[in-house]
């Protein structure tokens, strides 16, 4: 019996990667592609004038992150809204709101 074959995952090409920093860099990131031997890694970063840069990061695999300076002493309230609109964002749906005063 053989086993089924497991479908490859679907990889941003260089072409791909090279277009998305283009239009990144377009909204004023300043981008950088890397290839390396262990896959493409695409960087664009966002210095905001007087703040703390934020990054997005990309790789031929499709994983993504973003990362953002949170300043220390910010009111907890924020950092969960800020949380919360940048889930939803990416991810098209609100999270549970929690439990409701009663």
């Amino acid at each position: 019996m053989t086993e089924p074959a497991s479908a490859a995952p679907a990889q941003y090409d260089a072409d791909r990667m090279r277009a998305i920093a283009a239009d990144l860099a377009a909204h004023g990131l300043t981008t950088h592609l890397t290839d390396s031997r262990a896959g493409l890694d695409l960087t664009a970063t966002l210095s905001p004038s007087g703040k703390r840069e934020a990054e997005f990061l990309l790789d031929e695999d499709g994983y993504a992150e973003l990362r953002f300076w949170n300043p220390p002493g910010t009111p907890p309230a924020q950092v969960t809204a800020t949380a919360i609109r940048a889930l939803q964002a990416v991810t098209g749906t609100a999270p549970d709101p929690g439990p409701r005063p009663g």
